[in-house]
């Protein structure tokens, strides 16, 4: 807006200087020299300003009547070459503009320059009409030379100026681009000028005739000047858009290669973290082929054993032992990892309510505490009194509390201790397990929740594991809103596990936290006379399940195909059905549809129970929606399993 105002200030306060101008040179002009001979420079100045070369860009044009404009100041004066300047302004911007500011600013112009050359050439050298001698003295041609230079230098800043503001650029940018080469018809006029008007002193005022072949002269000079501007400007136009895409070509092949070192970067980043987790993935294998193998190894070996030689009572109870306590190796390894598939998907599913979290805590205790007694371990608990509730799963905290005690009493010595506290920290509830056992290394300690990570991967370790209880405890506890952290001075020096929940406000009575494998007293005595019947492709699966079943009193058929176990249904007509759901041919839930849409007296509306070994949640949700009233993962202990047909058929304790 300042530049625009400028402007617009600018070319008012032109054209009111031109215009005073114009008037006092009308006052000081000589009518009395005044003939023919004026009117026919005037008329000659009228048609040699049509002859005109448009300045590129600028809008503007330069004339060759700048000859016939000296050769008026040198015949008749200073004044006379003002309005002829005048009348070159009006006749050069008529034909191409009509509006009156650019006719007046023009004229404005013309007549500002020329009157500032003819007060220089006054002031130096007198009047320009006594400039022309007879003889061409040294004066005569400095006057010529400052004549065309004040002429030149005046006109072309005064229009420069008001060009710059149309384009933009600076004064001395649009001077040196668009009329520094204009030179040549001021000191070509000016020369022609002083020459034709000492003709005209020797010859008469025909001599005038001579300016015609040098204006023409100076007209194609023009033109052909102009002609090589706009090629080279057009070449440089190409030469600036061959370089415009050359450096965008140069700045995409830049961008290419920074987005292909980096491609190369994240495919090197990937490769790594490829190979890392290719690495896990195979330990981990290893590792888990070895800890099933390991309790398969006792089962089978018992097995074969208590089958081919006869065995005495102690012998025979050792072997038992070590077969249940191999299976419930397996049972918690397989629990382990699909509990870490449910945590990955997301699907893990917490019964919230409010529990007193040292229940959860002294449950957990009492299952862990023969492994530290058989180890000489000191087990010591601490809690502050009315601590309060938190919002948890009873058996998902129970589930942390053991993870984090088998841990310690895993990896503590024998005759060592295991310290476990709980206190409150700020309306949190904090428990700490703290064991003198091996302890972590500083290089581990990050990576102690990690999935599938175990300080010693060798084959030489002296811990079973799948390295995958610890990050069951971290997302279990994040999970319920808390954080887990590990603490270790180092190798030896033992470790300390802590985990945080936040507390709430309403405090509750102690629940009592049910312990695995405990079952009521009279399970057993629940089942006499009640008719069950079995459905399940493995013979082995169908005779063990038979036989506890039986034991209990009740009446058991087995049967080892969904067809078969329809017919017996109708006409047996049991009290309750437990069907395995992958079997050849026709599946579990095949079977519970037929049997759903039976009418009730044909058995219809059997209680019924998935026993399978698909443990995951959604698994227990399809058998569910299909039609079953419970679903039982496979293994269980014998005393659950009798328990929960008890709770089917509506005899539980």
């Amino acid at each position: 807006m300042d530049q625009q105002r400028f402007a617009k200030l600018y070319m008012w306060s032109m054209v009111v200087c031109g215009l005073a101008i114009a008037f006092f040179a009308v006052r000081l002009l000589p009518f009395d020299r005044l003939d023919f001979r004026f009117l026919l420079l005037a008329s000659m100045v009228v048609i040699s300003s049509q002859v005109a070369v448009k300045i590129p860009r600028v809008s503007g044009r330069i004339t060759v009547a700048d000859t016939f404009i000296f050769l008026t100041m040198l015949l008749y004066g200073g004044a006379a070459a003002i309005l002829m300047s005048t009348l070159e302004g009006i006749s050069v911007t008529v034909p191409y503009s009509k509006r009156l500011r650019t006719i007046l600013l023009n004229s404005a112009v013309l007549a500002t320059s020329t009157f500032i050359t003819a007060t220089v050439l006054r002031f130096f050298f007198g009047s320009p009409v006594d400039i022309v001698t007879a003889s061409y003295s040294a004066n005569f041609f400095v006057a010529i030379c400052v004549m065309a230079l004040v002429q030149y230098i005046a006109n072309t800043t005064l229009i420069a100026v008001e060009k710059s503001y149309k384009i933009n650029e600076s004064i001395w940018q649009t001077w040196k681009t668009y009329y520094l080469w204009t030179s040549i018809t001021y000191f070509a006029g000016a020369s022609a000028a002083g020459i034709i008007a000492h003709l005209i002193r020797a010859y008469g005022f025909y001599a005038i005739v001579a300016t015609v072949p040098i204006i023409f002269i100076i007209y194609f000079t023009y033109r052909t000047y102009l002609k090589n501007i706009e090629a080279s400007e057009a070449q440089a136009e190409i030469a600036q858009r061959h370089v415009d895409e050359l450096s965008g070509y140069i700045a995409e092949l830049k961008r290419s290669e920074e987005e292909r070192g980096q491609l190369l970067l994240r495919e090197q980043r990937a490769r790594t973290e490829a190979e890392a987790a290719n690495r896990i993935k195979d330990e981990f294998l290893a590792t888990l082929s070895h800890e099933l193998r390991t309790p398969l190894t006792a089962l089978l070996g018992w097995a074969c054993l208590l089958r081919e030689t006869p065995l005495d009572k102690s012998v025979l109870a050792q072997g038992l032992a070590a077969i249940e306590r191999n299976a419930k190796v397996q049972t918690q390894l397989i629990d382990d990892l699909l509990d870490v598939s449910r945590i990955i998907s997301g699907k893990l599913h917490l019964e919230v309510r409010p529990i007193d979290i040292s229940s959860a805590i002294e449950g957990a205790i009492s299952v862990v505490r023969p492994a530290a007694d058989a180890k000489s371990i000191h087990l010591n608990y601490k809690h502050s009194p009315s601590l309060g509730a938190i919002s948890a799963d009873s058996a998902r905290i129970q589930q942390v509390v053991w993870n984090l005690l088998s841990n310690a009493v895993k990896f503590t010595p024998e005759g060592g201790w295991i310290d476990v506290r709980l206190e409150s920290v700020d309306s949190h509830a904090k428990l700490t397990v703290t064991d003198s056992g091996k302890g972590i290394s500083r290089e581990f300690l990050p990576q102690v929740f990690d999935r599938f990570r175990q300080a010693d991967n060798s084959t030489t370790r002296g811990y079973a594991g799948l390295g995958l209880g610890l990050a069951i405890v971290r997302h279990l506890v994040e999970l319920h809103g808390g954080t887990v952290e590990a603490e270790s001075r180092g190798e030896g020096k033992g470790a300390t596990f802590s985990a945080i929940f936040p507390l709430i406000a309403v405090r509750v009575e102690s629940p009592s936290v049910a312990q695995n494998g405990q079952n009521p007293a009279n399970s057993y005595q629940t089942l006499n006379g009640l008719r069950v019947l079995i459905v399940d492709d493995e013979e082995d699966a169908r005779q063990i399940i038979s036989t506890v079943i039986a034991r209990t009193g009740a009446e058991v058929k087995a049967c080892e195909s969904a067809t078969e176990a329809l017919e017996v249904l109708e006409r047996w007509h049991p009290d309750v059905l437990m069907s395995d759901i992958a079997m050849p041919g026709e599946d579990g839930y095949s079977l519970i549809n037929k049997i759903r849409s039976l009418p009730a007296e044909r058995g219809g509306q059997i209680p019924a129970a998935a026993f399978t070994a698909y443990a995951r949640e959604e698994d227990r949700k399809r058998a569910l929606a299909a039609g079953y009233q419970m679903h039982i993962a496979k293994p269980v202990s014998s005393g659950q399993l009798v328990a929960m047909i008890a709770h089917l058929a509506g005899r539980a304790a």
